[in-house]
């Protein structure tokens, strides 16, 4: 009950964006991927998953983070804002916690959740609340604040060579559509239909994702498209194809009134799919995030073969003892290695199906079931 009130609660505290149909050139060439969720591929870890590495959390039983609001993980560091409090937590590789950071001089919040959220540039950290905006470092030491900050909703640009390409995000306009969905310099490539009146309350993530200095993408969650972008313009539509039984009909205006409306309408359509996004470039693939209440998936597209394969279908096996390694929402990448999170109770589980199969679970694993904290997984995709 606690964890489906969760999901409603993250659900409904996105921000608004408007349904998504786009007019743009017909002549763009069209790739389409027909997607059975159920029906894709996966495997076993042993072969698809390397460097698989299980990463205890520490701290004292004060230390307890009852759920994760925000993360950053890197090869080096673990930086983790809590639900609870909205306290920062910084760990180093090894899960041993360095910081917990509960304050910030000068900055009193209204209320009792101190940080919302912490992002990464480069060395350092950025730590974001109300009203505030902090530059730290990875040992945690505050290098420079602004307690008086007030955020910005900012275009997303990616830059291929001389050519910079802007996404007109529909949130910036409350009432009205932006002037362009996608703009190429001065021009504008792609449109909102401004027939469109019906709303959508999930965000996407990352709506630009650069592949390579000739490369990258723009993602539109909501029609299931990604425009594949170069220096000249608009190379190709990726088109995602799903089964109608898990298609939302964008006609029915009805289902889009509001954003209680919608969710109740998926709450009753679990298998429906509402969007597909935050995009995460690892290696040769892009990492989306099939949004479903009942057939939420993780997949990795190959971009040089257009191959798909389901993390969610990658099975654990003896090789990592049937212990999982993937969460339903945290996802992410530093480029060499995916990061992800599992839970203690995930261990029973994983020693029952190892005793099924008449195999002994390693008594590093097995420990991982007295932490106090959630788990992180490190790895790699083949």
């Amino acid at each position: 009950m606690k964890r489906n009130l969760l999901i409603t609660l993250l659900l409904l505290s996105t921000l608004a964006c408007y349904a998504q149909r786009l007019i743009h050139d017909p002549s763009i060439p069209i790739q389409k991927f027909r997607i059975i969720i159920e029906q894709l591929r996966g495997g076993t870890v042993s072969e698809n998953l390397t460097d698989l590495t299980y990463i205890p959390l520490g701290g004292t039983k004060n230390d307890v983070i009852d759920y994760i609001a925000s993360s950053v993980f890197t090869k080096e560091r673990i930086a983790i804002v809590n639900n609870e409090n909205g306290h920062l937590f910084l760990y180093d590789e090894k899960g041993n916690l360095i910081k917990r950071i509960s304050k910030i001089d000068g900055y009193k919040p209204k209320d009792k959740r101190v940080f919302y959220g912490v992002q990464r540039e480069g060395n350092k950290l950025i730590l974001f609340g109300e009203l505030l905006k902090a530059t730290l470092d990875f040992d945690g030491n505050i290098l420079e604040k602004d307690i008086d900050y007030k955020y910005k909703t900012e275009r997303p640009i990616v830059t291929l060579g001389e050519t910079t390409y802007t996404y007109g995000r529909t949130e910036v306009k409350k009432d009205s559509f932006p002037e362009f969905a996608l703009k190429m310099n001065d021009q504008i490539l792609v449109r909102y239909d401004t027939r469109d009146t019906v709303s959508n309350i999930f965000s996407q993530g990352t709506p630009l994702v650069k592949i390579s200095d000739t490369k990258a993408f723009a993602i539109f969650p909501t029609t299931y498209n990604f425009f594949e972008l170069s220096p000249d313009g608009i190379s190709k539509i990726h088109q995602f194809l799903f089964p109608l039984k898990n298609t939302i009909d964008t006609s029915n205006f009805q289902v889009y009134k509001s954003g209680q409306k919608l969710f109740e309408y998926l709450n009753k359509n679990q298998e429906k799919v509402y969007c597909v996004g935050q995009p995460l470039l690892y290696k040769n693939y892009l990492i989306l995030q099939i949004g479903s209440l009942k057939l939420a998936a993780w997949v990795a597209y190959d971009i040089n073969r257009g191959d798909i394969i389901s993390l969610n279908k990658i099975l654990p096996d003896v090789s990592n003892d049937f212990l999982e390694f993937l969460d339903r929402n945290t996802l992410t990448t530093d480029g060499e290695y995916l990061y992800s999170i599992i839970y203690p109770n995930a261990i029973p589980r994983a020693k029952d199906k190892s005793r099924n199969e008449g195999h002994s679970m390693r008594n590093e694993y097995a420990k991982l079931e007295k932490s106090l904290n959630p788990i992180l997984v490190r790895f790699k995709l083949n």
